[in-house]
Order: structure tokens, then C-alpha cells, then sequence
């Protein structure tokens, strides 16, 4: 108890100090991608949608709209989001810009907290999810940057979260998720893993329809410009690489900042997502605690996505709760080690990015040691399944081995 009592207590501290931080850090920028995301939809709703094709113009744009907001112009700021994620904006450019930021955030909040406290259920473990995301780091980034971290958390969480229940709904949840293809790259690896059929039919089914409705809305232009942008390098490429990408904090940007050329960082973040693939695919097989597997899940998704942002570590501070959820209070000295990395990922954004703060570097290394320790406890937990079944004696009406043990039934837990 004197160990949870200590991570407790330095979770509650910590947050006083982020919000200090962040407040001091965003001062004269406030809500800088939320103003990206509302710029944007104005600009559809005026009739002038070729605006956010053309990053300079854009920008120029934001800071004109913003003035009054901002201390200092801000660099570059395209739109690099795919139609989708405009559409779903659009209902927030209809409102006052204040009123917009304050609700997008809020929405997001809400959805988040709802999908932790419908996977926990009663109980201590529903607290400590709540505590462990309201305290964690990233919040105050996000809330300051205005980012949409709080509804891409609450997507992914809560499209996991039903898939033993009600899988078509989850699939659903999960294709909305595609307007941030990053952080979707694991879902189907997962999904077919598990062999949610339902689930992955939904999430084709809703991304497809998604992608159909903007396209009716803002016509191929919009598709176009998109495409180009992620698959051809151009200047406008070039330009937001070092104005965005390079200040995320995923494989690509680390390796980039340690010197490394772009083919080198490009294989580098290749190879991160190879190892995040083979993980969760090889994680969704086995038999154990789902908090184990999603855990491990929203880490692998932090490895593997191109480009991650501190706001994103939302799901690293989900991930951390989970892992400590699943060690259990009772474990938590024996396995001190592991506790540690849990926190160390939860507290991480605050030394992100790399760009800004050098020890951010380090982050990508911190989620693979993360990521073993969990693959160990479902090796673990799996051993020991193992052994309380062959310790059992055989009962009525369960196949038999010859040798008089029973047979498990195989695939993963559902």
C-alpha cells in the first residue's frame, strides 16, 4: 500500500507541476492546432475550401483570424488531415470560435472518461483509470494545444473496449478512428488476430461510408491534395517535416534529430512498425487479462505511428493504468521494475518533444522496454494458466488426453 500510497502521491504532484508548465509554455499560442481545425471549416463554410490546400495561405489566414488570440504569428500550420476529419469538424466551425474550442475539448473529455469507465466497470480499478488520465501530462498539452487527442483516445479505447459486447459497434468506433491513420495502423493487425470478423467488416464498412461522405461534401480536390501530400515529397512536404513531423516525438523524427538521413530514419520507423505488427498480432492470440493485451496495445500504436505528438500520450497514460491495473497492488514491490516503467511512460510527454527537450529521445526506447515487460506478464500469466490446468483433475465431460489431462480450448480470450 506505501507504493501505490508513493505513485499516488507523485501522480498528484506531477500534475500541478504540468499544468504549470504547459500554461507558461502555451501562453501566447493557445489552442494553435485547434485554430488549424476551425480555420479549415470556416474556410469551407465561406466557399473558399482551395484555401487549406495551400499551406502558406492558410497560415497567413489562421494568424489574420487570430490576432487578438495570439502573442506572436505562428510558423507554419497546414491542414494535413485527411477529408474525413473535416467533415467531422464542420458541426464545430458552425459555432463562436471560444465556444468551439471549449466544447471540442469537452466532447473529447467526456467521450474518453465515458469509454474508461464503461471498460473498468465498479470498482477501484475504474478510479484509478479515471485518476491515472485526468492527472497524466498529456492532458494539460492537449487541452493548451486544442488537439483532438481526447476523441482519438476515446475511439480507440472504446472501440476495444466493446468488442466482447458488442462487436459491430466497436468496429464502428474503430473506423470512425481512420481520419487519424497513424494511430489506426495496428487496429486490423488486432483485429485479425482476434478474428472479430463483425468488428473488422464494421470498421471497413464505416471508414468507407466516411470517406464516401466527404468526398460527396468537398469533392476529390480535397482527396487529391491529401494523397499527394502523405505519398509525394514536395516542397510543401518538406516544409511541414520541419515545421511538424520533426517535432513529434515518434522513430522517424528521434532518428532524424540524432543526425541519421531521411532513408535511414525512414527504415528505422519501418522497422518500429515491424515490431509493433509482429507484437500485437502474436499479444491477440493469446489467452489473457484483457488489460494486458490493450496495454500493450496502445504502446505498440505510440511505436508505430509515423508521426506522434506529447497530446498522443494520452493512450501512453491508458497504457500505463492498464499494465499497473493488471500487476496488481499486491505485486506492485515485487515487480518495482516494471511499476517504474509504467510511470516513466506515463510521465514521458512532458519531456517531449525531442525537438525542445533531448531526453525526449529517449522515449521510443522507454515504450519498447514497456512493451517487453507487458509481453512478459502475458507470457507469465499464460505459464501459469497452463499449470492450473494440468493441476486439475479431469472433470465430466471434457476431452480427455490420454495421458488423462483435459484439453484447453484454444485462440485468444474473448
Amino acid at each position: 500500500m506505501v507504493t501505490v500510497a508513493v505513485i499516488c502521491g507523485t501522480f498528484g504532484i506531477c500534475s500541478w507541476a504540468f499544468w504549470a508548465f504547459y500554461v507558461w509554455a502555451f501562453r501566447g499560442d493557445l489552442g494553435q492546432d485547434w485554430m488549424v481545425f476551425y480555420t479549415a471549416a470556416r474556410a469551407y463554410l465561406d466557399g473558399n475550401l482551395p484555401l487549406i490546400f495551400d499551406g502558406a495561405r492558410f497560415t497567413a489566414a489562421l494568424n489574420r483570424s487570430f490576432a487578438d488570440w495570439l502573442s506572436f504569428p505562428l510558423n507554419l500550420h497546414p491542414w494535413v488531415y485527411p477529408p474525413t476529419f473535416l467533415l467531422l469538424f464542420l458541426p464545430f466551425g458552425l459555432l463562436p470560435a471560444l465556444t468551439s474550442f471549449v466544447l471540442f475539448l469537452l466532447v473529447g473529455f467526456i467521450a474518453v472518461l465515458a469509454a474508461v469507465w464503461l471498460y473498468a466497470g465498479r470498482g477501484n480499478r475504474r478510479w484509478m483509470h479515471t485518476f491515472s488520465l485526468v492527472l497524466c501530462p498529456a492532458v494539460p498539452f492537449n487541452v493548451l494545444t486544442g488537439q483532438n487527442a481526447f476523441l482519438t483516445s476515446a475511439l480507440l479505447f472504446g472501440g476495444f473496449g466493446l468488442l466482447s459486447r458488442r462487436p459491430a459497434l466497436g468496429g464502428l468506433l474503430l473506423g470512425i478512428l481512420t481520419f487519424k491513420p497513424q494511430l489506426w495502423i495496428m487496429v486490423p493487425v488486432a483485429l485479425l488476430a482476434r478474428r472479430e470478423w463483425r468488428a473488422l467488416a464494421s470498421a471497413g464498412t464505416t471508414a468507407v461510408l466516411l470517406a464516401l461522405a466527404s468526398l460527396a461534401v468537398f469533392g476529390t480536390e480535397a482527396w487529391r491534395e491529401w494523397l499527394g501530400l502523405m505519398t509525394g515529397p514536395s516542397d510543401f512536404y518538406r516544409a511541414w517535416l520541419q515545421a511538424g513531423r520533426l517535432n513529434g516525438q515518434s522513430v522517424f523524427a528521434c532518428a532524424t534529430l540524432l543526425g541519421a538521413p531521411s532513408s535511414v530514419a525512414n527504415l528505422a520507423q519501418g522497422t518500429a512498425v515491424g515490431i509493433a505488427v509482429g507484437c500485437v498480432y502474436w499479444i491477440f492470440r493469446q489467452r489473457t487479462l484483457r488489460e494486458l493485451q490493450l496495454s500493450a496495445f496502445l504502446a505498440a500504436t505510440i511505436l508505430a505511428g509515423p508521426h506522434v505528438s506529447a497530446s498522443d500520450g494520452v493512450l501512453l497514460a491508458l497504457a500505463a493504468s492498464l499494465f499497473l491495473s493488471a500487476l496488481g497492488t499486491s505485486e506492485l514491490h515485487s515487480y518495482s521494475m516494471r511499476a517504474t516503467a509504467a510511470v516513466a511512460v506515463w510521465v514521458s510527454p512532458l519531456f517531449n518533444p525531442p525537438s525542445l527537450f533531448p531526453v525526449g529521445l529517449m522515449t521510443p526506447v522507454l515504450i519498447l522496454l514497456f512493451l517487453g515487460f507487458a509481453i512478459s506478464m502475458i507470457r507469465e500469466d499464460g505459464a501459469s494458466s497452463r499449470r492450473r490446468v494440468e493441476s486439475e483433475p479431469p472433470r465430466r465431460g471434457w476431452p480427455q488426453h490420454s495421458c488423462g489431462q483435459r484439453i484447453r480450448s484454444s485462440g485468444p480470450l474473448r
